[in-house]
């Protein structure tokens, strides 16, 4: 075996997340060879290896070694601790001052600190099955070879199969016309980072982690330094850069293997690389800084919902575009990892994001009534609970629920293939508010209640609780849906978010407005909320609601109920359905104009309507994505300007 036990780091880290008894021989996997399969897959499967070293000043870098063909065969295995990879570098790339620099040092006598290794450490992953191996160990000999190219001669002492969770899934293929081109590089930065450089990094969904552990002296014999190389990854913008600085990184750390080995490095060796690639244009960005790990309340501090994070102040930063000899095939999507948790904003963020309002833990709300529209979909009231203030709710905005405290933290578990996203399910979600309250300009005490009508969803956990407690209520105390408080339901309102909302009213006033609803089944929610809050204003508009749905008979009377009985003189509205199942005979002539179509929301309907019936419109969609991308896809082929469109997109 390459080791003795876990360092004093990766002891530390485990620790602090009580992994430590678990955890306690799980160093006994990591061998001191690769074994056949891991040399195999190492020569003749991947395209291009991530690999750690190190500079002049101890920093980790997270280098991109890839041969000149973009295909698999730069590295051989002449034995079971030996690699040999071939890379064809480019300008920027870290690895080659690295390497001249540990070429210098060597020629120092020994007493003035010459280097007896060039620590390095790399992991090959096949994006194509989300197979993956690290090793790590040091670079025994550096040949440069013509101008471009090195031989590298590593002797590898730790080995290890890893987590293979987060890795989306891609197909990548040689692209020859790579021609490395440097448009950033600051070795020293004190400064904010480029808006090119931050853009890149918020769109990243795959990062590779480089890190360090550099053992004292009294360590050195049981424990020796080393270098390593991870990847994370997730769904596009899980990495954030806070907006005060523009320079440190916050790097989310999801529910993984527990051997804690990357954050065990930065426990004892405070520094960290982080090296992302574009897959479509070919761009690399290398960075380097001073880590650290946050744990509990200091992580939750920066980023709510988050309770282990690492932040990486930047010092050093090279982008070089139009680099990486493979590119994602054209016409190929990539397949997101299932076990990825939504991306979580920052609180700096979430402080500045337009109609968002954190709460807190302290904030209750209490389950009122449930009224059930069809077996999978229902509304649920919630009352506010003590003697605070109110809350402040705009038509549209989504409410924030903890549901821990019903349905408990879940407990750890390393792969869940039936339901992956159970891994890193803090309980926390984010429904659209469907009834309605004034605008905060015209609310002195803030509404004590609000409803929540919501879909239950195939296999999810939350929602399949909820429903599954008014369905027994249904079944043995249909009078306890009326009145819910003897259950004693409370649970934390974290806040209350979203800027898909009514112009105020000033602007309803002046103008009258002229709107285009675009829903997709319980995309309709917040347009229910909208409407209810035109008749509160007593607002003259004139709505035009396209919904596209399975069940009509479910949705058109809670818009016919949104409106009311006696609706404004000035509010007219007029539906639009769209439907699988003929319209319902009683529905024909009621006072809101209806027109029914059988089947699927057409994309040429807008040039039916025409452009008197559609011009002047604020035009807002909700739906689910596939059919929110149709619709706007829709809009411009009628030749509708969309960059105003008003799409629902959570924020937290």
């Amino acid at each position: 075996m390459s080791l003795q036990g876990w360092h004093r780091g990766e002891l530390a880290i485990q620790r602090k997340l009580a992994y430590d008894n678990a955890m306690s021989m799980a160093w006994m996997y990591i061998q001191d060879f690769m074994d056949g399969q891991d040399r195999t897959f190492h020569t003749t499967r991947l395209p291009f290896i991530p690999v750690t070293t190190l500079d002049s000043q101890g920093r980790p870098w997270a280098s991109i070694l890839a041969g000149a063909s973009g295909k698999p065969g730069f590295v051989s295995s002449p034995g079971h601790t030996e690699l040999r990879i071939r890379p064809k570098v480019w300008e920027g790339e870290p690895l080659v001052a690295n390497l001249r620099s540990w070429e210098e040092r060597k020629k120092l006598p020994e007493r003035l600190g010459a280097p007896e290794k060039f620590l390095a450490a790399g992991i090959g992953i096949e994006f194509s099955t989300r197979r993956r191996n690290k090793f790590a160990g040091w670079i025994t000999q550096a040949q440069k070879q013509g101008d471009e190219e090195y031989d590298l001669q590593f002797h590898v002492n730790q080995a290890i199969g890893n987590c293979p969770k987060y890795i989306n899934v891609r197909d990548l293929i040689p692209y020859l016309d790579a021609h490395a081109e440097v448009v950033y590089s600051n070795m020293d930065i004190r400064v904010p980072l480029p808006d090119e450089v931050i853009s890149m990094i918020h769109e990243a969904d795959t990062a590779f982690l480089g890190t360090s552990y550099k053992a004292r002296p009294e360590d050195e014999m049981r424990f020796p330094s080393h270098a390593g190389m991870n990847q994370r990854g997730g769904r596009p913008g899980f990495v954030r850069v806070l907006p005060s600085d523009k320079r440190t990184i916050v790097l989310p750390d999801f529910s993984g293997n527990r051997f804690m080995t990357s954050l065990g490095n930065i426990e004892t060796t405070p520094l960290a690389a982080l090296t992302i690639t574009s897959f479509t244009t070919g761009a690399i960005l290398y960075l380097t800084g001073r880590a650290q790990t946050l744990v509990g309340p200091p992580a939750l501090k920066i980023m709510p919902r988050q309770d282990v994070l690492t932040t990486i102040e930047v010092t050093g930063a090279v982008l070089v575009r139009n680099a990486l000899p493979v590119r994602q095939r054209p016409g190929s999507k990539v397949e997101p990892s299932p076990y990825s948790p939504l991306v979580k904003l920052l609180a700096e963020e979430l402080t500045v994001a337009p109609g968002t309002r954190l709460l807190g833990e302290d904030v209750q709300v209490q389950l009122r009534s449930v009224e059930l529209h069809s077996p999978t979909l229902a509304t649920f009231r919630w009352n506010l609970l003590g003697s605070g203030p109110g809350l402040q709710i705009q038509p549209g905005q989504a409410a924030i629920l903890n549901l821990a405290p019903l349905l408990g933290k879940p407990a750890y578990q390393h792969m869940a293939p039936m339901r992956p996203s159970s891994i890193n399910d803090d309980r926390v979600r984010t429904w659209t508010i469907s009834s309605a309250h004034v605008d905060p300009t015209d609310q002195r005490d803030g509404t004590r209640s609000f409803n929540l009508t919501m879909r239950l969803k195939p296999g999810g956990y939350v929602t399949g609780a909820l429903f599954a407690i008014a369905g027994k209520l249904e079944q043995h105390r249909a009078d306890l849906l009326e009145d819910t408080r003897e259950l004693g339901i409370d649970l934390p309102l974290v806040g209350v978010a979203g800027d898909f909302t009514l112009p105020s009213q000033e602007a309803l006033s002046s103008s009258g407005a002229r709107f285009l609803w675009i829903a997709g089944g319980i995309g309709v929610t917040p347009f229910l909320s909208m409407l209810q809050g035109l008749v509160q204003r007593s607002a003259p508009a004139d709505v035009l609601l396209i919904l596209a749905t399975r069940e009509p008979e479910v949705l058109v009377p809670l818009v016919h109920r949104a409106l009311g009985d006696n609706p404004p003189a000035g509010l007219r509205v007029r539906i639009e359905v769209f439907t699988s199942v003929s319209a319902p005979q009683q529905w024909k002539n009621t006072r809101i104009e209806t027109a029914w179509h059988k089947g699927r929301f057409v994309r040429n309907f807008w040039a039916e309507l025409g452009e008197e019936t559609l011009g002047g419109r604020q035009v807002y969609v909700c739906g689910p994505g596939e059919f929110e991308d149709a619709v706007m896809d829709g809009l411009k082929g009628g030749g509708m300007d969309v960059s105003a469109v008003k799409r629902e997109g959570f924020l937290y």
